[in-house]
């Protein structure tokens, strides 16, 4: 079994595919429904897929991190100061490096919002235990 996609109702479908695809090197991998109000596109980055629909006019986000459901989406990355720097260059806004090297040494990690004000996580030195 594997994991296909995560789903996402945006406020702004078109801004969080250009942040994605922009930013995390995500392609447009198919549409459903197109140019109907229920369009939805599914992005691809190796095999993994994010499927993006519009929200109903008048959503609102889900606020801070939830105690339960939905997190954050994390990203393994080369290096974070090169991304990070992208993203200011784009005026998005990205939180302090954090040294985690207490849990796992050599590892950092970086949070930022999307379009939409979900939480994402890059990381930096990571490795599997197991």
């Amino acid at each position: 079994m594997i994991v296909t996609h995560i789903s996402f109702k945006c406020r702004d479908r078109q801004a969080m595919e250009q942040f994605y695809t922009t930013h995390f090197g995500f392609r447009r991998a198919r549409v459903f429904n197109a140019g109907k109000p229920n369009e939805l596109l599914l992005l691809k980055l190796a095999s993994t897929r994010l499927e993006l629909s519009q929200a109903p006019a008048g959503a609102t986000a889900c606020g801070p991190e939830p105690a339960v459901g939905y997190a954050h989406l994390a990203f393994e990355v080369e290096c974070l100061e090169t991304i990070i720097a992208a993203l200011h260059a784009a005026n998005i806004p990205a939180g302090p490096i954090r040294d985690c090297a207490a849990a796992l040494p050599g590892m950092r990690v970086c949070f930022l919002k999307d379009p939409d004000g979900n939480n994402v996580e890059l990381m930096q030195g990571y490795s599997d235990q197991l």
